[in-house]
């Protein structure tokens, strides 16, 4: 009876990726992410961010499912688990959590959609990421590195104690809601995304309120409270795949101190195909604000008054699995720095990477 009821049980599945690049990367010591310094070495996850899965799903009947997945963040350059380690001082933010990428259960049917809860990708994350020649591209992505990562965007890529909905796709017409209580974090979180898709258009636009404090890096890096939304589009003409993005975010500072900062980003990237095999990646975007920012210290990164990112790069799959990629990223930066009143002073770095992507 007991190896009956087990083997009944449904299968649960492990996936991921892992992705690892060399690079070399040269910079300035004021502003730029994306080479603070003359570095070289190993970067985990140039492509994509090394990640691992645990997924399944149960049929209860009548349309109805119950699914979950547990996925974690991989450093393979260490070992370690998740993307970063606890950041102190004026950071201060925790380690990842062990399933710092998504930790979820719910339910779906085919005519109402899905509920899920737990920690779940934000619509905004996932707006950015499918209208984008890079993808999820933490490293290579112009967009994801004026928006995400070293912007001022807080609430990171996804948020814990979530609640979910997605619709069904009604004639290419789709949306998804996401809310993330407070649990003593300050404020709740809030987004959305509405997606048309058809044929080779396709066009979404996402928003979201972010209140809650960071308490580890799951949460992002920057301080409540901002508001953004960010309109997205990609046309598929076969020789050429374009993908533009514009947004904006609001910087309303903290309850502490309040700010009255507004970010406006665009960006173009294209994907080109080449013998079936391989795609020439281009893309650029640029955020900058004309309002009064605080003066900050001449290392910190990002960039406060302004940031450009340019990557050319081309990828070409071995396997539908298995890909190598090189990669140049040129990054320049504005940044009010200290002493107050502060001085404009601007920074440039640049990157090259080489490296491989296997999706298990």
């Amino acid at each position: 009876m007991a190896c009956g009821a087990a083997s009944a049980q449904p299968a649960v599945t492990i996936n991921g990726v892992a992705d690892a690049a060399i690079f070399s990367g040269k910079g300035e010591s004021t502003g730029v992410k994306a080479a603070d310094g003359n570095r070289k070495g190993l970067l985990n996850g140039g492509m994509t961010t090394s990640r691992w899965s645990l997924q399944g799903s149960e049929d209860l009947g009548d349309g109805l499912s119950a699914f979950f997945e547990l996925s974690g963040f991989i450093r393979l350059d260490t070992g370690n688990a998740g993307r970063s380690d606890a950041i102190g001082p004026p950071v201060n933010v925790g380690a990842d959590p062990f399933f710092s990428r998504l930790s979820y259960l719910g339910l779906r049917n085919q005519s109402w959609g899905s509920v899920r809860m737990g920690l779940i990708t934000t619509p905004m994350f996932i707006n950015s990421i499918t209208s984008n020649a890079f993808g999820d591209s933490m490293a290579l992505s112009p967009i994801q590195l004026v928006t995400f990562a070293g912007g001022p965007l807080s609430g990171g890529t996804g948020w814990a104690n979530s609640i979910a909905y997605d619709s069904p796709n009604w004639s290419g017409f789709s949306f998804a809601l996401l809310g993330s209580a407070s649990e003593n974090q300050g404020g709740n979180n809030l987004g959305g995304r509405a997606q048309y898709r058809q044929g080779d258009f396709s066009t979404s636009l996402a928003w979201q309120k972010v209140k809650k404090n960071p308490l580890t890096f799951a949460d992002g890096t920057s301080p409540n409270d901002t508001t953004a939304w960010q309109l997205a589009g990609s046309y598929d003409f076969k020789l050429v795949k374009l993908f533009a993005h514009l947004g904006e975010i609001k910087n309303n500072g903290t309850e502490t101190a309040r700010l009255n900062v507004t970010y406006r980003i665009w960006d173009l990237s294209a994907a080109i195909p080449v013998g079936g095999t391989g795609s020439v990646l281009i893309g650029y975007a640029n955020r900058k604000t004309r309002d009064a920012v605080g003066p900050v210290p001449a290392t910190a990164s990002g960039g406060n008054l302004e940031r450009k990112v340019f990557t050319l790069g081309y990828d070409h799959y071995l396997s539908k699995r298995t890909d190598l990629y090189a990669a140049y990223t040129l990054d320049r930066t504005v940044t009010n720095t200290l002493p107050a009143p502060g001085r404009a002073v601007s920074a440039r770095g640049n990157m090259l990477a080489l490296g491989m992507r296997h999706r298990f």
